[in-house]
């Protein structure tokens, strides 16, 4: 199966799950074509926005980019929508364009970009207003994500917050207010919201007032992407959350090598010295890397992973009380070195020929990522791997226990293997064993692909 040939659940089913930990969102294969996310980037223009958005055009053609929306937040109160810096990004895009689609056809024209670029709310008084008592209502911005959750493209919609979500709320307030109920329900439906924090009160209020919006509150990729991401920390009194070995993926050193010099217009324009891009994780879950993490944050991927902690709001989740192997930021750091490396190899498709870039390999499974297994039942685990640069590749298997409901763990006996790997399904009926394959290649730099294999337990 194609790395996004799950099937897109459409409406509340694709993140609405009850707050049991035993209790997972199913997967099921879909035969037909691959299916990109839909996404609405909202920011408020800050560096590390820009930072940012180098590297979310990059992976644009991995997603379909329904609006580009500037607002502000309490940290830019007013916004940068004056300051042209997303058209002069466009621009730099545009210069490269025809050489990143020798390695992707699927890079969307900068004109089809501009075309989608709106201005939300920018007033300073409205950070903490509830939409009804906004200053500024009606905003260009609000109305885009209106109507991209009124159309009939039957796909979810990822509304990423870089910034404040005031301009989400204001818009998902007008449907409620303005619009049939029918039409209410239907944008509800399909919004997935992904808040770099709570920038501003639009977050705290769509939770609240409109609790059937799914919506992840993140926290974890605090001090492993944002400013405090290596050892510049400790000039600011504060120390990075990820081990040196990730640390070095976010220097000085890594950005002039592999982004700012010698990679054309658009990797030049990176403002900021070393990696420091807070605002990032809200779309790597998005990317097309085979780990299908856009389907169910839960899941867990490149963009974290979060659960539900409210069962008064059944529709929210957060990362902020999980760990990965007793980590709270290695839901994030762990992914760091295979998405660095894939954005080097972006990087590198600004100026080089198919010939002399690396891509990802491709990685298919043999059998069901879904599967129904019985306690006491030897798991057979194969899968095959193509690589687009004919490329070596190596295999790994691992169990995602943290991201999984099983509390038993599990050997996975000859894990490096295609398809000898195997494993034998724990004695704990009901629960989830989630399997992860990374196939990794030889070239420069070295590049996964992945897929994701969820065993539910059979009971007795």
């Amino acid at each position: 199966m194609n790395q996004r040939e799950f099937v897109w659940l459409l409406g509340a089913m694709a993140l609405v799950t009850t707050p049991s930990a035993s209790a997972r969102l199913a997967l099921a294969v879909e035969p037909g074509e691959q299916t990109r996310p839909r996404v609405i980037a909202t920011t408020d223009g800050e560096v590390d926005d820009r930072s940012s958005m180098i590297r979310f055009l990059l992976y644009a053609c991995d997603f379909d980019v329904a609006g580009i929306v500037q607002v502000n937040s309490k940290y830019q109160k007013h916004g940068h929508s004056d300051k042209k810096w997303i058209e002069t990004q466009l621009d730099a895009y545009e210069q490269v364009l025809p050489n990143l689609r020798k390695h992707n056809t699927d890079y969307p024209d900068a004109e089809s970009l501009r075309s989608v670029m709106r201005v939300g709310n920018e007033t300073e008084s409205d950070l903490w207003i509830a939409p009804p008592d906004m200053h500024t209502k009606d905003t260009a911005g609000a109305q885009l994500i209106i109507d991209t959750l009124l159309d009939d493209d039957p796909r979810p919609v990822h509304v990423l917050s870089w910034g404040g979500a005031n301009t989400t709320a204001s818009a998902l307030w007008k449907l409620k207010t303005d619009y049939p109920k029918e039409n209410f329900d239907y944008a509800v439906s399909r919004i997935r919201i992904y808040c770099i924090w709570y920038q501003d009160g639009g977050g705290s209020w769509i939770q609240e007032n409109i609790p059937s919006a799914c919506i992840y509150e993140a926290y974890g990729w605090d001090d492993v992407w944002d400013y405090e991401s290596y050892d510049h920390a400790r000039k600011q009194g504060r120390v990075s959350a990820s081990p040196p070995a990730i640390q070095a993926y976010m220097k000085d050193e890594w950005v002039n090598e592999h982004v700012k010099n010698g990679h054309g217009p658009l990797g030049a324009l990176t403002p900021q010295k070393y990696i420091s891009e807070g605002d990032t994780p809200s779309f790597l879950n998005l990317i097309n890397n085979g780990l299908a993490a856009d389907v169910d944050y839960t899941l867990g991927g490149w963009g974290g992973r979060a659960a539900h902690d409210d069962p008064k709001f059944p529709n929210h989740v957060t990362d902020k009380s999980l760990t990965d192997d007793g980590d709270s930021h290695k839901m994030f750091w762990r992914w760091v070195p295979a998405a660095q490396n894939d954005f080097a190899a972006r990087m590198d498709w600004c100026v080089n020929d198919f010939a002399n870039a690396n891509h990802a390999p491709v990685a298919k499974l043999k059998g069901s990522n879904q599967r129904q297994v019985k306690p006491g039942e030897t798991v057979m685990l194969g899968a095959v791997a193509t690589d687009p640069d004919g490329d070596k590749v190596t295999f790994r298997w691992w169990q995602y226990s943290d991201a999984d409901s099983a509390e038993a763990r599990v050997t996975i006996a000859q894990s490096d293997s295609a398809n000898e790997a195997s494993f034998v399904a724990p004695d704990d009926p009901g629960k989830q064993v989630h399997i992860i394959l990374e196939v990794t290649d030889n070239g420069t730099p070295e590049l996964v692909g992945y897929q994701r294999v969820v065993c539910d337990i059979k009971q007795h």
